[in-house]
C-alpha cells in the first residue's frame, strides 16, 4: 500500500511525530510520502528553527516551497500535487482540510483513477456558521460537495464530529477523532532544577496575539482577578494590547513576546491555569500541553477542545464567555478552590495523557489508511 499525505506546514512538530510513528509502524511493503506545501505561515518565521534546523525527520518528506504559506501560489500547489500523485500512484491520499484550491482537482482526479481519499477536518460548528448568510450558504454547499467526494475522515474531536454529521458524513466514515502532541519531547525541555520565572502565582496565555484569541476581554477579566497573567506570543494585536494595558493601568498583565518552544514547559509547570478564551479555535493544542503538566484549562465553548479534552468542573472550566458577572464569579471561585481540587485535576490530566497520545492517534490513522487503501 502506498500512502500519500498532503500537508500544509512543515513547521508542525506535533504532526511530524505522528507522521513518523505511522511510517515506523506500517508494514515493510508499505510506502509513506508526506508532501509539505511550505515551511511555516507568515508572521511565524521566528519559530521555524525548531523543525528546519533541529528536528530530525524520520519519515519520507518533500518540501515544495521555502516561503511562507500565504505567499505560495495555489495554482503552483495544485500542479505540484497532481504531478506527485501521477508519479507516486498512491492507494490512498490524506488531505489537510478543504481550503486549498487544489483540493477539488485532487479529489476529482482521485475519483477518476480509483484512489481513495481521506480528509483531515478541523472545523467545528461555531466556526462554520460565520459570515453573511449568502456567503455562508455558498461556503457550506461547496464544503459539503468536497466532503461527499471523500471516502473517510480524520476528525479533531467530538466537536468536529458534530460538524461532519451536519455535513452528511456517516459515523463509519470517521476513521479517527483524536488530537495529540509529542509529550516525550515536551517533557525533555523541562529544566532539571525548575524555578518559578515570575516568583509568584500566575495565569498563562500562549498563542498568537490576534483578534480571535479574545485578548482584550481577557485583559479586562484580569481587572477582577487577584493574580498576574503572563502572555506568551506575538502577532498583529501586540501594539493595541500594549496600549490597552498602559492606558487602563492593567498592571497584573505581562507581555513576554515570543518564547522559544524549549522554554515553554517551565512556564506551564509554574502556572496556576492556562487561559484559552478564543472566540474561534479549531482545537487549541496549548490545552494539551497544559494538561500534560497537570494544569487546569479555563476555555470558552468556541474552542474545539472544550467538552472533549477540557471537561467543565473536572480539569478546568468551559464557559460561554468571560465577560458576564456570573462567569467572572465562576472563574474567581474556581481559582480560589484550586488548591483543594489539585489532586483530582492531576488525576484527570493523567487520564487525558493516555487517551490523547501520539501512539493511539497514529494507530487509528494507519488503521484508517489500511481500511480504505486495501479495499
Amino acid at each position: 500500500m502506498r500512502i500519500l499525505i498532503l500537508h500544509n506546514l512543515l513547521w508542525s512538530q506535533y504532526k511530524s511525530v505522528v507522521f513518523e510513528k505511522i511510517a515506523q509502524t506500517c508494514a515493510p511493503e508499505d510506502e509513506v510520502l508526506v508532501v509539505q506545501t511550505a515551511i511555516t505561515e507568515k508572521g511565524r518565521e521566528d519559530l521555524v528553527d525548531f523543525d528546519v534546523a533541529n528536528y530530525a525527520y524520520r519519515f519520507p518528506v518533500r518540501l515544495l516551497n521555502r516561503i511562507p504559506l500565504q505567499q505560495v501560489s495555489p495554482w503552483k500547489t495544485t500542479w505540484d500535487w497532481i504531478r506527485i500523485i501521477l508519479a507516486f500512484r498512491p492507494d490512498v491520499i490524506n488531505l489537510t482540510g478543504y481550503s486549498e484550491v487544489g483540493t477539488l482537482p485532487v479529489l476529482l482526479l482521485s475519483k477518476c483513477i480509483g484512489i481513495k481519499t481521506i480528509m483531515t477536518v478541523e472545523s467545528i460548528e461555531n466556526l462554520s456558521a460565520r459570515g453573511n448568510a449568502l456567503a455562508n450558504t455558498l461556503k457550506t454547499t461547496y464544503k459539503r460537495f468536497l466532503i461527499r467526494l471523500c471516502y473517510g475522515f480524520f476528525s479533531y474531536g467530538l466537536n468536529t464530529n458534530k460538524f461532519l454529521f451536519q455535513s452528511g458524513v456517516g459515523k463509519r466514515q470517521i476513521l479517527s477523532y483524536l488530537n495529540a502532541f509529542d509529550k516525550i519531547a515536551f517533557h525533555a525541555t523541562l529544566p532539571t532544577q525548575p524555578e518559578n520565572p515570575h516568583n509568584k502565582p500566575y495565569l498563562l496565555f500562549v498563542g498568537r496575539l490576534s483578534p480571535e484569541k479574545n485578548l482584550p476581554a481577557l485583559f479586562d477579566l484580569l481587572k477582577h482577578l487577584p493574580m498576574d497573567l503572563l502572555v506568551v506570543g506575538n502577532g498583529p494585536q501586540h501594539d493595541e494590547l500594549t496600549l490597552k494595558k498602559q492606558r487602563e493601568s492593567i498592571d497584573n498583565v505581562h507581555l513576554l513576546g515570543t518564547v522559544a518552544w524549549g522554554n515553554l514547559a517551565n512556564l506551564y509547570q509554574h502556572a496556576t491555569a492556562l487561559m484559552l478564551v478564543s472566540t474561534a479555535e479549531t482545537w487549541g493544542m496549548v490545552a494539551n500541553e497544559a494538561q500534560e503538566l497537570h494544569k487546569p484549562v479555563i476555555c470558552t465553548e468556541a474552542c474545539g477542545c472544550a467538552n472533549d479534552l477540557v471537561i467543565d468542573g473536572q480539569n478546568g472550566l468551559v464557559l460561554s464567555d468571560i465577560t458576564s458577572p456570573a462567569n467572572i464569579h465562576k472563574i474567581q471561585q474556581f481559582l480560589a478552590d484550586f488548591p483543594r481540587q489539585q489532586a483530582a485535576i492531576e488525576g484527570f490530566s493523567q487520564r487525558n495523557s493516555q487517551i490523547f497520545s501520539v501512539e493511539r492517534l497514529a494507530a487509528e490513522m494507519l488503521s484508517g489508511f489500511q481500511h480504505l487503501g486495501k479495499r
